[in-house]
């Protein structure tokens, strides 16, 4: 194969193999959370952090829902660092992973 062919491989192999890694979901309860503002300001400041494709806050469950872009590994002390920065105590941590 020449440079051109590895190339052209790699481009297409590539993509693959982010969805074939599937993405990582990571759900935490959090203490503190009482209302929209609350929410919002989760919401914002993790949605900041690199790999971080979507965030959902429950008021109610007083739990946050985080999707990491495909192939892309969560940080769960990072995610709860940013959760204490921003005035609330993360509890119970799961993680999983969809194909």
């Amino acid at each position: 194969m020449n440079h051109r062919q590895i190339t052209m491989v790699a481009l297409i192999l590539y993509p693959l193999s982010l969805i074939a890694a599937g993405e990582q979901v990571v759900d935490i309860n959090i203490e503190g959370m009482s209302c929209k503002f609350c929410a919002h300001k989760i919401q914002k400041e993790l949605t900041l952090l690199p790999g971080v494709e979507t965030v959902s806050v429950s008021i109610d469950d007083k739990k946050v829902h985080i999707v990491m872009s495909p192939g892309k590994k969560a940080n769960v002390e990072q995610l709860k660092k940013k959760i204490t920065a921003s005035g609330f105590t993360p509890v119970e941590t799961t993680t999983e992973t969809r194909d």
